[in-house]
């Protein structure tokens, strides 16, 4: 999806735009909210004999608006005004969440109507290394770089919370990390990311099949995916190895006919790594540059 540079430069404008008294250090971590189950991801995929295809449901699930939310509220038990943070972080992991959608990332999508619906949204405008992402990058460094000084000085609304909100926050937090687990069955029944398909080895034969992202070899004529699996690949593709996204059938088990693809380059991962910095950064920052806040997390909340 967008990288979280992108994100801010078109989230940091919006919310400066719609609505007064935004605070951006939490709009910055709304940006980044929905992107939470994928950095974990890339955590847990190591741990020993971890299931690729149930992790990749299950942070399908918690990267949901649904999820988002709860994360959300948790979040919001920190502060002075929880209904002003809230809004704030359910807000922009919406905005995120609707830009995302914007982009042609094939076996891919968004989550907006889970518990109810595991249907994945997506309106295929741009793939990832149009212009206009470059365009958004820059924006979201200009909207930081103009702008520091003044977010660092803003009040973060921070408290000590109260045993009331600790346990609000701690339950929310647990609904946060387990409840995905319970919606892998339905998320699976849609072929969430095809991993239904991948699934069902013996099944794969003549169906459809489209990999985000995986990493192709053209020596080899290989495709590994998100599972560590390889399938050999026949017609269409790259003249030279890198990343790729495709779309495609089985002929057998594993030799998928590739009938369209898209090269991608290391580029999102970089802005998306840069952008967090800049988000932790300017919290460090705002923490230290107003003494303020060393006493108000002194303060306890009701």
């Amino acid at each position: 999806m967008p990288n979280t540079l992108a994100h801010i430069g078109v989230q940091g404008p919006l919310n400066t735009l719609l609505f007064k008294g935004v605070i951006p250090q939490w709009m910055l971590l709304g940006c980044i909210i929905p992107d939470v189950p994928w950095i974990s991801q890339r955590l847990l995929k190591f741990l020993p004999g971890m299931d690729l295809s149930l992790l990749r449901l299950y942070s399908v699930n918690q990267a949901s608006l649904f999820f988002c939310v709860i994360l959300a509220g948790a979040l919001a038990c920190m502060t002075r005004t929880p209904g002003r943070i809230f809004f704030i972080l359910s807000l922009n992991s919406l905005f995120h969440l609707l830009i995302d959608a914007t982009e042609i990332k094939w076996a891919n999508g968004v989550q907006l109507l889970v518990p109810f619906s595991w249907s994945l949204q997506r309106v295929d405008w741009f793939v990832l290394e149009h212009p206009i992402s470059y365009v958004a990058t820059g924006a979201g460094l200009a909207f930081l770089g103009c702008h520091w000084r003044t977010i660092v000085a803003l009040d973060l609304q921070l408290i000590r919370p109260s045993l009331r909100r600790v346990l609000v926050m701690g339950g929310l937090v647990l609904v946060y990390a387990v409840a995905p687990l319970f919606f892998i069955a339905p998320a699976l029944r849609a072929d969430n990311h095809f991993c239904q398909t991948l699934m069902n080895t013996t099944e794969r034969p003549g169906k459809k099949i489209e990999i985000d992202r995986g990493r192709f070899s053209k020596e080899e004529a290989t495709l590994r995916i998100f599972t560590g699996e390889s399938f050999a690949v026949v017609g269409q593709h790259p003249p030279t190895s890198g990343h790729l996204s495709i779309q495609g059938f089985f002929r057998d088990p594993h030799t998928i006919e590739i009938t369209a693809w898209n090269t991608h380059t290391s580029y999102r991962d970089k802005a998306t790594v840069l952008g967090i910095l800049l988000t932790v950064a300017i919290w460090i920052h705002s923490l230290l540059q107003t003494p303020m806040q060393s006493r108000i997390l002194l303060s306890s909340g009701d």
